[in-house]
């Protein structure tokens, strides 16, 4: 499958270092995702693209050498996640913020909190006479 015949191809950076790209190729109408080191070997490391299946398409990754680790399991984004990948965003861009809870926020949910536990052993408190009452 070679690049597709646009001037500047689309291409992202991908990992921490930036010595790997997603580069975009399209071929015979059909288009692919190929991943290449950006030195001056420039080598495919892995390709991305579609099998035709009669209900639709399933997603094939190729890799193109040995140093390619396959993921099958479902804890790959897990994984990716935990390895940090938010750590370079900047403190506004990220999904929570960084300062504390507020005290208030904190005594009015353990207060909830009491209350809930408070009306867990009432409760169960009272399931166990009628059950100890209806047993004996």
């Amino acid at each position: 499958m070679e690049p597709s015949i646009d001037p500047s191809p689309a291409s992202l950076p991908l990992g921490r270092s930036g010595r790997l790209e997603a580069m975009a190729l399209s071929a015979a109408g059909d288009h692919a995702v190929l991943l290449r080191e950006t030195g001056s070997e420039a080598r495919g490391r892995a390709l991305v693209t579609t099998d035709k299946l009669p209900t639709g398409e399933r997603l094939v990754v190729m890799p193109l050498d040995e140093e390619v680790e396959v993921r099958v399991d479902g804890d790959a984004l897990a994984v990716w996640l935990g390895a940090g990948s938010l750590a370079e965003l900047a403190p506004e861009q990220r999904p929570m913020p960084a300062g504390g809870v507020p005290i208030w926020a904190s005594v009015i949910g353990g207060g909830l909190l009491l209350l809930v536990l408070a009306f867990a052993v009432i409760g169960s408190a009272v399931v166990f006479a009628w059950l100890t009452a209806l047993l004996t």
